[in-house]
């Protein structure tokens, strides 16, 4: 294998079966940057890994996330050539609800409680994600206060099976288990407000668990 060693061939195969069941289902991804040693490859041309520290992945293909396509013939091809990262688009089909870990737990017990079983994803880096309908409501100041990022036009979030330096991006809940449905954003907001009240409760403040550093937040342009 020109890209990968031999060892590495089930996990490529997971990574093309990953963003097929994607875009199977109408959610449209575009190739990221793949982590493997010690650092990201497969940047853009004109970045180095030292110019690019950051945890998170990158889109590797000219036109960016513009790229991003539900074309399973494209996808097929762009995972053949490379071990990429998965990068779920949003803005379009979907947006993103991105919290920390401790609010995502409690958000995913609020939504059990009502009877709503929502999609899932968690990082290694403590970043829960739950993808929604498109077109949601911004964020009321008091969630972009406790570090929840709304992920929309022109952005992106690394999907399942994806590998990052301290491990795999994995679902919680799986979309399967909700038939691919997605909820409305303005009941998932509701649920991370409700997180944010009760973290405020405790006398816990949520600014001492942020985002490792080098990761922005807000929306990626």
């Amino acid at each position: 294998m020109s890209w990968w060693n031999s060892s590495r061939a089930v996990y490529g195969a997971e990574l093309r079966a990953g963003a097929l069941c994607l875009v199977d289902h109408g959610w449209p991804v575009v190739p990221g940057t793949w982590w493997q040693s010690d650092g990201w490859w497969g940047l853009p041309d004109g970045l180095d890994a030292a110019s690019f520290p950051g945890w998170d992945s990158m889109p590797s293909v000219a036109g960016g996330v513009s790229a991003a396509s539900c074309d399973p013939a494209q996808v097929a091809q762009w995972w053949a050539v490379a071990p990429y990262s998965v990068l779920l688009a949003t803005g379009g089909s979907l947006d993103v609800l991105e919290v920390p870990a401790w609010m995502g737990r409690r958000m995913a017990a609020t939504l059990r409680s009502v009877g709503l079983v929502a999609p899932l994803a968690a990082t290694p880096a403590g970043r829960w994600w739950f993808p929604v309908t498109g077109g949601g409501p911004e964020l009321p100041e008091q969630l972009a206060q406790a570090d929840v990022v709304r992920h929309g036009a022109g952005s992106w979030v690394i999907a399942p099976p994806s590998e990052c330096a301290d491990g795999l991006v994995h679902w919680r809940v799986n979309p399967s288990a909700c038939g691919w449905r997605l909820p409305v954003p303005e009941l998932v907001q509701s649920a991370a407000a409700e997180a944010a009240r009760w973290r405020a409760s405790q006398g816990d403040d949520w600014s001492v668990a942020q985002r490792p550093a080098s990761v922005a937040s807000g929306m990626r342009t």
